[in-house]
């Protein structure tokens, strides 16, 4: 009994999350029905997501919601998730701690896909191999199953990071989001993909040798790829690889400040003036357009 309590003192929390608002109850879209008043936690949270945004969330995705887009099909398949309400509740919770709760509303409005799709399984055809994320131009669909929400707190924080560099990835190819120029370190894409700009060689060096990262970072690329080129072949000359375009080098950047322990980020960039200059525009860019501040906006492992 003080399972089930504690289950419903969750749910009515969790739809706690949405203001009062005017009563809705319709029939609309992707044949779902959403009511705003309903007892059940999970209808009305997306009910509310619904009309709040004019935006859907999908927990029984079918074929046809993910598979066709107009003229074009996406090589995609899903699995639904259970659905019984417990499972649910629990699914979109997690999304919340994972995803939703790093946005305002008015990035939900303006930049969040028209659909977002929970699934127990999502399968890249065209790979052959299962994801924990996809995106296509209307919809960002999200692996939440059961080992998704039994993830160790650090393993959430890995998701929760890769989830967020996906949606702003997403941002700057689907809805065309733009940068501004003095983030890039070069003016076009001919400039970037010059040799003597994205490549790094370190005299001598071989496969196993892995130069010092700061010397990247002194040149004001965010990450290096150490990797070779012939000069000439056969002889293989080891150095970093960097970026060679402009949407490469936003690109790396998200992968940077995702990926990176936050104390390395801050003495990179202390130590590095071109490295900085970037890191700058783009946070602040990110605050401007988006209302978020990376640092703080994926989950964080609790104690």
């Amino acid at each position: 009994m003080k399972k089930i309590l504690m289950f419903l003192l969750c749910g009515l929390l969790f739809i706690g999350c949405f203001d009062d608002e005017t009563i809705h109850a319709d029939y609309v879209a992707y044949g779902r029905v959403y009511d705003t008043t309903s007892t059940d936690p999970v209808v009305k949270y997306i009910s509310q997501y619904y009309y709040k945004y004019n935006k859907i969330i999908i927990l029984d995705p079918l074929p046809g919601d993910y598979m066709f887009n107009f003229q074009s099909k996406h090589d995609v398949n899903m699995v639904q998730p259970p659905q019984d309400q417990e499972s649910l509740l629990k699914r979109l919770q997690f999304l919340e701690e994972m995803f939703l709760n790093g946005y305002s509303d008015e990035v939900k409005n303006d930049m969040f896909p028209n659909i977002i799709i929970l699934a127990d399984s999502i399968k890249n055809l065209n790979t052959d191999k299962e994801v924990d994320i996809y995106t296509t131009t209307y919809y960002i669909a999200f692996l939440v199953n059961d080992g998704m929400l039994n993830k160790s707190e650090k393993e959430k924080e890995i998701l929760s990071r890769n989830w967020n560099k996906t949606f702003l990835d997403y941002c700057t190819k689907k809805i065309d989001w733009k940068v501004p120029e003095e983030f890039y370190l070069y003016p076009t894409d001919d400039e970037f993909n010059k040799k003597e700009n994205w490549w790094l060689p370190i005299p001598d060096a071989t496969k196993k040798d892995t130069a010092d990262i700061n010397l990247v970072w002194e040149r004001g690329y965010p990450t290096g790829n150490w990797t070779y080129y012939f000069a000439p072949y056969p002889v293989e000359e080891w150095g970093y690889a960097s970026s060679s375009s402009k949407s490469g080098y936003l690109e790396k950047f998200f992968e940077f400040l995702f990926t990176t322990p936050q104390e390395t980020i801050d003495k990179a960039i202390a130590d590095h003036a071109k490295l900085k200059k970037p890191h700058d525009v783009l946070d602040q860019a990110l605050k401007d357009d988006f209302g978020i501040n990376y640092r703080t906006m994926v989950y964080k492992a609790k104690k």
